[in-house]
């Protein structure tokens, strides 16, 4: 971000996730299939709106709202971007396979215990499923990452930390071209997360439930906090 490109600004990255979070609040109050329309309506009367009250503030305080849904939205994007040292582009058949197998079948059998217990009708359990399948690939992330071999992620810091620092010019151009590509990518990706979130607290029927969906969203992000501090006790062997 030292060149100062547009699309790299947290505003332009955010801009679109903010609209596009208040469109999501809008259709959450005010669609008549949402579970939070009728709970919303005892707290505020929208019916009662009519365009001459749609000023300028209020449009700057629905968007600062849609900031903070975006906001929320985007907690995984954190996860990925503290645990991508997981990520590797190597192929080990038997490991790849059965790690894979392992996930789709904890996955299926943890979604039907969900579905079953909360007595999710066809249209939620399926609308549902996708905010429930990013929590739970965060939470595989983050158990698969506790082990003996964790030193793995101060090494991957520190190799990168030294690898940037290189000033070569062919290297510092590959640098810029994959960050251009993530950073676009971070952008899209927020949009995901933000419907599947939305989808999920569409069927929410009271502020309670909105609260614990909420709270299950944010829950793998709290680790994060004990890796950085983790990372910075390990600065010493920089």
């Amino acid at each position: 971000m030292n060149n100062g490109n547009w699309w790299e600004f947290y505003f332009v990255r955010y801009f679109i996730g903010s609209i596009f979070g208040f469109l999501i609040i809008i259709a959450l109050v005010l669609h008549p299939d949402s579970g939070l329309a009728g709970t919303m309506a005892s707290y505020t009367d929208f019916d009662a709106l009519k365009i001459k009250d749609i000023s300028a503030p209020f449009l700057l305080g629905m968007l600062f709202l849609g900031t903070a849904f975006c906001y929320v939205s985007s907690a995984p994007i954190l996860v990925l971007h503290a645990l991508r040292y997981r990520f590797q582009f190597t192929c080990s058949n038997n490991t790849s396979v059965s790690v894979w197998l392992i996930f789709v079948i904890l996955f299926g059998v943890f979604y039907v215990a969900v579905w079953k217990l909360n007595s999710f009708t066809l249209l939620r359990g399926i609308m549902s499923m996708a905010a429930f399948f990013i929590v739970y690939s965060q939470i595989f992330m983050l158990v698969s990452s506790i082990k003996a071999k964790n030193a793995h992620i101060f090494d991957f810091y520190r190799k990168l930390a030294k690898d940037r620092s290189n000033q070569k010019i062919d290297r510092k151009e590959f640098v810029e071209s994959y960050r251009h590509l993530r950073e676009h990518g971070n952008a899209f990706l927020i949009l995901v997360c933000e419907s599947a979130l939305g989808m999920a607290l569409f069927f929410c029927t009271s502020i309670n439930e909105l609260i614990l969906t909420t709270f299950f969203w944010l829950i793998p992000t709290v680790p994060i906090w004990f890796v950085a501090t983790y990372l910075e006790s390990r600065l010493k062997n920089v």
